[in-house]
């Protein structure tokens, strides 16, 4: 259904949608002036969002700075405890070896969850339920890292499997325009698959936790702040409803 396509590569990812230089040639065959990411591939990769801007071209998405802050989850979850964010018990940056995965699960026991540092979307994402299945877990999420996103560094979590996460998602506009696209109760199920329903929520406490001042305040930061106080007042307002 598009206009025009334009070939940039092989059908291999690593060939084509991994490609840096084949999708900015492409941008300056055509005259394009934007790229959209889409989702997977390059779409969190900082590197890449700089080369996009160095060529003044515009990422429809995050800036490259907010991108490092948050598209690496191990740097995101660093920079949310230096924040005083309570987060989820597990592996102290990345796990380098199998023999380095036995040893965190051992330590805060089994299921534990194997995740792509650079993943997204449930890509990248096994669950160990016990020490028997670590190895297969732990090389199938790094090689699904490595084909989707071209990282196949990778971190360890305890498996939570009876907690829900509350999501938001916004636009920000360049002018600090903001609005809250999707708000959704994520939970985990074996196969890593989310559904949504409708919460109600209140304030995160993230606008008054404890902050220093390499982190405060920040665009990102404040961007957050914003987003969850809309959030909050949407929840007061809409009815809950779920979907089965």
């Amino acid at each position: 259904m598009a206009d025009e396509s334009v070939c940039i590569g092989r059908p291999s990812s690593g060939a084509s949608y991994l490609s840096v230089p084949a999708i900015i040639s492409a941008c300056e065959i055509t005259g394009a002036q934007a790229i959209h990411p889409g989702y997977g591939f390059l779409s969190e990769n900082a590197q890449f969002v700089q080369i996009v801007e160095d060529h003044d071209l515009t990422f429809i998405g995050p800036t490259a700075e907010h991108i490092r802050i948050m598209g690496d989850k191990i740097s995101a979850k660093d920079t949310m405890k230096a924040l005083g964010v309570p987060c989820v018990p597990g592996s102290d940056g990345g796990v380098a070896t199998l023999q380095e995965a036995y040893r965190i699960g051992t330590e805060f026991g089994y299921p534990v969850i194997i995740k792509a540092t650079a993943g997204g979307g449930g890509r990248g994402m096994k669950v160990a339920q016990n020490e028997a299945e670590m190895e297969q877990a732990f090389m199938t999420a790094r090689a699904e890292g490595k084909a989707a996103f071209g990282n196949d560094e990778v971190y360890i979590e305890k498996y939570l499997t009876t907690r829900a996460i509350l999501k938001f998602k916004y636009l920000a506009m360049e002018k600090a325009k903001r609005f809250i696209l999707v708000k959704e109760i994520a939970r985990c199920s074996a196969g890593i698959k989310k559904y949504s329903k409708r919460p109600r929520a209140p304030l995160s406490q993230l606008k008054n936790a404890p902050q220093s001042e390499k982190y405060a305040p920040t665009p990102l930061l404040r961007s957050i702040i914003l987003a969850l106080e809309l959030l909050n007042f949407y929840t007061k307002m809409a009815p809950f409803t779920s979907s089965k």
